[in-house]
């Protein structure tokens, strides 16, 4: 118990810690709360709230009937204006909102007791004074108190919203493209790729790693390595310190650890100067040191010769303009400043002026020709072209016309960011019929070749697509029959050209997905919505397996009558395999925080009762060492109270001690088992007159000393909690796949086989089935059936080091089956 503060509000010593949620338990006046004072909290919540606030995750309990509010420091963000008032409110109040909606899975919760982990769950809230959409994964745990009743909620949150949002984003901007620009911007994006190199700088070791495509940039040989000080060198001298500088700034841990540069260097092979655009990421440590640098570089020679020639073409350009008797204008939008030439200012009737603004150039056109000039800039932001002509007033009344064409430039974002054309006074041509005809031929002649540019385009599109080596890029007829066929496609695939041109895509499908009919849905999307995309697994023609990602682009004619499907498949094996490793590793830290859970339980009340025991009856030996027979009663209770806590420490070591690692399963033959685990009962079975029968059982993949253990504990268990002459009987069955989708934590394509241990026990209600295989769990007294409660915790961990699963089914006075699945060797 901690001292009292102010207002009769106690510190407790269980809550522990310098973070702010620390502080706000131990100082709120519980006694107001549906969980009453802090003083006379069960061992179970004080318990959850002590390891809840040593958690870094985000991290919520919810107790009692109400679901009383308790959290961590890191659960504020994702609660957040909601805090600080929601700590110690009712879970209805604090989410009343959304109460319709998790109120009834909480409640369900509460009654069932199975642990629940969703990911990536949309949830409409408001806690940041405005309605959002917010996606979160999550697990639910039962925190459980003296009696076994569960009293409360453990529930980890990581929130996703960033990431969803983000592919959410991605997704949208794809789909609103055209599609031409879709095959162009995907072809500039996997041109782009084959020609970047990536590197690795580990700053606290020094190494640096370059790949192939980054040694070909600088000219060194792919055998040979390099380090940081052999790469300085190579930096053209005028721009090293720039290049240092910027590395530096990247490191710095207050900064946002980007690193986007362009310098010169000096290849490795023939000293050529080169220009480099290099981009990266610092990844700090614990420490706050950057531990790694990652990124990619490209060469940019060529760009940078463009960009020069650019510029000396604008200013020959803007010469041009000027001899052409044309004003020019330059509008950046995003900070809304508008240039004018001296020679837009005298056309706009405003001779001999300068700084005149945008709005008095705009207040300049006919009243009658001011939506002909709003409605082109408008259309300019989506089309990037401006284009129009119209009458503006000067000063003195007099009406003249002029034309005007732009250039609006965007962001990869698509915003527009800045607009630049030129103006002519054409109120001499207005007056010209033949002037206006020779335009009208001028602009003529202008669609025809830009019709040839893109019959060039569309050439040069088909010629680079065969080239291209990281996508797949088809052509299918309406029916779905393969047209053409890329290099990489065949890469990814495996079949030559020849071998699959007019084949079904289908080919490329798993027989289950061809069962649920997947391609023909695949291209009945794609015809009514436009496209379709779908990640899975594929078959190349050896057949192994690839997780691929598919989009089908439906192509229309200009009667929008579907003319067949584009089909673009990128090979996404390694994401997908670190993605499942990652869930593994998720569930696995699941269990380990379960098993921290029973281990705390273990700690704080199992061990302590025996530990009571043994302070209480010395003391009373102290006092009454003169009378033998009180003296001798009370030793003998020391005793048998340190020999229970031993029995408890040793089941607490045999069960941390059970893990698989990197002990491999071999075959076991369960016939050998179970005749070893009988004649290591022998007395036992003898003793109590057990019957022990069964059928031939198969040879699974196990650890023979841990199968052992399993068998010998059931067995054990089966004799304990017998009144009468026990009856043991063990069989197995084959397990079919409808039979494991039930268990869903059990491995899909594995063979399986059930083991069922039966007895003629006493039993026990099956409500409680999942509460015997907890450590330290008992449904009966000690005195009545002698243990520590381990045995079937045991068993549990041992089938989960198995990869298997274990269940029973009992009714009292009927006996208990306990059914276990593990590999069968085939």
């Amino acid at each position: 118990m901690g001292a009292a503060d102010k207002g009769g509000v106690r510190r407790e010593a269980f809550i522990s810690g310098e973070g702010e949620m620390a502080s706000l338990i131990r100082n709120k006046d519980w006694r107001m709360t549906g969980i009453g004072d802090i003083a006379h909290w069960p061992l179970a919540l004080r318990t959850s709230v002590g390891i809840c606030l040593q958690t870094k995750f985000p991290v919520l309990i919810m107790w009692g009937e109400d679901l009383v509010y308790i959290y961590n420091d890191a659960y504020r963000e994702i609660i957040g204006k909601k805090h600080p008032a929601a700590l110690g409110e009712k879970a209805k109040d604090v989410w009343i909102d959304l109460w319709d909606t998790i109120g009834p899975k909480l409640q369900n919760f509460l009654k069932d007791g199975q642990p629940i982990y969703a990911e990536n769950q949309l949830y409409i809230l408001n806690r940041k004074g405005y309605t959002e959409e917010c996606y979160f994964s999550f697990s639910y745990s039962t925190v459980h108190d003296e009696t076994g009743k569960i009293a409360g909620i453990f529930t980890m949150v990581t929130e996703t919203t960033g990431a969803i949002n983000y592919e959410r984003q991605m997704k949208e901007q794809l789909q609103s493209r055209k599609l031409i620009e879709q095959k162009e911007e995907r072809l500039r994006m996997v041109i782009e790729a084959t020609q970047l190199g990536t590197w690795e700088f580990y700053p606290l070791s020094g190494q640096l790693i370059w790949s192939v495509e980054c040694k070909n940039i600088y000219g060194l040989a792919h055998d040979k390595e390099v380090d940081f000080a052999i790469f300085a060198e190579h930096i053209y001298p005028d721009d090293r310190d720039f290049v240092q500088n910027q590395v530096q700034k990247s490191m710095n841990p207050d900064g946002d650890g980007n690193y986007d540069i362009s310098y010169r260097i000096l290849r490795f092979d023939d000293n050529s100067l080169r220009w480099i655009h290099a981009k990266g990421k610092v990844f700090f440590n614990e420490e706050r040191k950057a531990d790694r640098f990652v990124g990619t570089v490209v060469d940019i020679t060529e760009n940078k010769a463009y960009e020069q020639n650019l510029l000396q073409s604008e200013q020959r350009t803007r010469i041009a303009i000027e001899a052409a008797d044309m004003g020019s204008f330059d509008w950046d939008l995003d900070a809304d400043i508008f240039y004018s030439s001296k020679r837009l200012l005298q056309i706009f009737g405003f001779k001999g002026k300068e700084n005149i603004s945008h709005t008095a150039l705009i207040a300049r056109f006919h009243p009658e020709d001011k939506f002909i000039r709003d409605k082109a800039v408008d259309g300019s932001f989506a089309t990037g072209s401006l284009q129009y002509e119209a009458r503006i007033i000067w000063e003195d009344g007099s009406i003249h016309w002029v034309t005007v064409y732009g250039k609006v430039m965007h962001d990869s974002s698509k915003n527009v960011k800045r607009m630049y054309g030129i103006v002519a006074d054409i109120t001499e041509q207005k007056s010209q019929s033949a002037l206006l005809e020779k335009i009208v031929e001028e602009r003529t002649l202008s669609l025809k070749l830009s019709n040839e540019e893109l019959k060039k385009s569309e050439e040069r599109y088909y010629k680079m697509t065969e080239e291209v080596e990281d996508y797949s890029i088809l052509l299918l007829s309406p029916e779905g029959n393969i047209l053409n066929w890329n290099k990489g496609a065949e890469r990814i695939k495996g079949y030559k050209e020849s071998e699959i041109i007019g084949s079904h895509f289908s080919i490329f499908y798993l027989p289950v997905d061809k069962e649920k009919k997947l391609p023909e849905k695949m291209i009945s999307d794609a015809s009514l919505q436009g496209r379709a995309a779908h990640e899975g697994w594929r078959q190349r023609k050896n057949g192994s397996s690839f997780w691929s990602s598919v989009v089908i682009t439906a192509l229309h004619d200009e009667n929008n009558h579907i003319i067949g499907f584009s089909k673009v498949t990128r090979d996404l094996t390694e994401k997908k395999l670190a993605e499942d490793k990652l869930q593994q590793y998720t569930k696995e830290l699941e269990a380990q925080n379960k098993e921290l859970e029973q281990f705390a339980y273990v700690a704080s009340h199992d061990l302590q009762e025996p530990l009571r025991k043994i302070q209480t009856f010395t003391e009373v030996l102290e006092k009454n060492l003169k009378d033998e027979i009180i003296a001798k009663k009370y030793l003998e209770k020391v005793k048998s109270s340190a020999e229970r806590m031993g029995q408890l420490i040793r089941s607490v070591l045999d069960y941390s001690r059970l893990s698989v690692n990197d002990i491999e399963l071999i075959p076991v033959d369960l016939n050998f088992i179970i005749e070893n685990v009988e004649s290591d009962l022998e007395l036992q079975i003898s003793e109590k007159k057990v019957t022990v029968s069964h059928t031939r059982l198969p040879i699974v993949k196990g650890i023979p000393l841990q199968l052992q253990q399993l068998f010998s504990n059931l067995v054990s268990n089966a004799i304990k909690f017998s009144d009468k002459d026990p009856l043991i009987s063990i069989s197995s069955r084959r397990v079919t796949e409808s039979d494991l989708e039930q268990f869903p934590d059990m491995q899909k394509g594995v063979r399986y086989t059930e083991i069922i241990c039966k007895d003629n026990g006493i039993g026990f209600e099956q409500k409680y089935a999942a509460r015997i295989f907890t450590i330290f769990q008992r449904l009966h007294g000690q005195k009545s059936y002698p243990g520590t409660g381990i045995g079937l915790a045991l068993c549990k961990k041992i089938v989960e080091n198995h990869q298997g699963h274990i269940r029973v089914e009992s009714e009292p006075g009927k006996g208990s089956s306990f059914y276990i699945y593990l590999q069968v060797v085939t």
